[in-house]
């Protein structure tokens, strides 16, 4: 289950615990530099209260989500199959 953590008027990050990991979920609503850093700000502050790495799942077809993630710190992993038949690259981000 996705848990809201920040809930801003530009976008939502959300958790979610799952395989003993914490996984991240972003809505954005509208995106500009200014918007970027205070996201990040955020985020690494989120980051640093769990005091674990994130995780994030991208279907194989999705570059435009892969370059989000890669812009916000997320690195890629690996890549899995899924239970639904779909690839996904995995991406992690560590501070």
């Amino acid at each position: 289950m996705k848990i809201p953590i920040v809930n801003r008027e530009y976008y939502i990050i959300y958790l979610e615990w799952f395989a003993d990991m914490y996984w991240l979920h972003t809505d954005v609503f509208k995106w500009s530099n200014e918007i970027k850093k205070q996201y990040l700000k955020e985020l690494n502050q989120l980051q640093r209260m769990i005091d674990s790495p994130l995780y994030g799942a991208v279907e194989d077809w999705n570059t435009k989500l892969s370059k989000f993630g890669e812009k916000i710190g997320f690195s890629y992993l690996k890549d899995l199959n899924g239970n639904d038949g779909v690839l996904y690259k995995i991406y992690k981000r560590s501070l």
